[in-house]
């Protein structure tokens, strides 16, 4: 599938819309103020995102459709002077502290857009770790929908056609019902345990505790449980169980082929050594200068543990970067660094997120000793 027509825009609109995020009126009675940023670098990307707001228009709710690109976010850090920069925009406050819903359409056109503003980036990064307080603390409902760009294939070096109809087939099997008995399974067994064990052939031995933490899916829907829950976000493509680690008890080390480190660049045959939740040491064949940029150009727990993921969509297939994808990978597991908190219910507070993809084929995963997935597979017949 290279790409949708207009009338499968319009049904995943409608979804969107009125069965993932369930857009209509508030408590108090009034419509829901909607805003939706979208990446206009591919015309389709920004059809779409006119065809969601015209469904948030027909419940009622109020929107605001913003354009984003990554060459203008460059272009307003090296334009900005520091000072600006060092304080939080009030526009933007104004705008976070109104809207129920927060949606967000499209990807990084350019996955290395940042490497030569970081030091801007580091004055801001306060401002954006508090923005995300805001939104968290009124438990704003959100939606990442990623969109396959012209500029995201280039970046990661792939075909365009392969890239879009990859992300089009996950974002199609993103309702389907095998996805949905697979995040039942993994659901159920990390539920109320304690000890995850990830061990692989190439020498990972990893270990933390989710005592006591809730296990979340991401199955395309935020339901009324998920709402009472706090768990206020999701992705599409969805297809994904996930966990906040206690964040001190990692310890031990793991080992991903191929990091990317949005707008940085990536990091290839990475090791991470944990102690105490804490990565205490990192190296990497290739890129390895990559991951220190990023790590010096955020704030707060961005070096400590802060989700275990496991994927679930049959239809994700490795884009080598875009993270809404990869992550919902079947046979993958992916550790995250980072902050935590709002949807994933964690302690972390920090400018970053970095999810981390591990292939499973040649891993375990146990759950208080128990095998729950083996070479990737579930360790039951769904």
């Amino acid at each position: 599938m290279d790409g949708l027509k207009t009338s499968e825009m319009r049904n995943l609109a409608n979804k969107v819309v009125n069965h993932s995020l369930k857009i209509g009126k508030r408590p108090d009675g009034n419509f829901e103020s909607v805003r939706i940023i979208c990446n206009p670098t591919d015309p389709a990307c920004y059809k779409f995102a006119q065809i969601v707001e015209e469904e948030c228009w027909k419940v009622g709710a109020y929107t605001t459709l913003v354009c984003q690109s990554d060459e203008r976010t460059r272009l307003r850090y090296q334009l900005t002077p520091e000072e600006s920069l060092s304080k939080i925009n009030p526009i933007t406050k104004a705008v976070v502290e109104t809207i129920d819903v927060n949606i967000f359409i499209g990807e990084h056109d350019n996955p290395n857009w940042s490497i030569d503003v970081k030091d801007k980036i580091k004055v801001d990064a306060p401002n954006i770790q508090r923005l995300r307080e805001i939104l968290d603390n009124r438990k704003v409902r959100w939606l990442y929908f990623g969109w396959p760009l012209p500029g995201t294939a280039k970046g990661f070096g792939v075909p365009l056609g392969r890239f879009r109809k990859t992300f089009f087939d996950s974002i199609m099997e993103s309702f389907s019902e095998k996805m949905i008995k697979l995040c039942k399974y993994y659901y159920d067994a990390l539920l109320g345990h304690d000890i995850v064990e990830v061990r692989a052939e190439d020498g990972t031995d990893l270990s933390f505790s989710i005592k006591g933490r809730r296990i979340l899916v991401d199955d395309g829907v935020i339901s009324e449980d998920d709402i009472i829950n706090g768990d206020v976000g999701l992705n599409i493509p969805s297809g994904e169980v996930f966990v906040a680690p206690i964040e001190d008890s990692a310890n031990g080390k793991i080992f991903f082929d191929d990091v990317t480190i949005t707008g940085f660049g990536r990091a290839k045959s990475l090791w991470l050594t944990f102690e105490n939740g804490k990565i205490r040491e990192y190296r990497a064949n290739e890129g390895e200068e990559n991951f220190a940029k990023f790590l010096d150009a955020n704030t707060g727990e961005k070096d400590r543990i802060a989700e275990l993921g496991i994927g679930c969509n049959p239809g994700a297939r490795y884009t080598h970067g875009s993270i809404i994808v990869d992550e919902k990978i079947y046979r993958t597991i992916h550790i995250a660094i980072g902050n935590n908190t709002g949807s994933y219910h964690g302690k972390n507070r920090a400018s970053s997120h970095l999810d981390m993809i591990k292939f499973m084929e040649k891993g375990q995963l146990y759950v208080d000793g128990r095998l729950v997935m083996d070479k990737g597979e579930p360790c039951l017949k769904l």
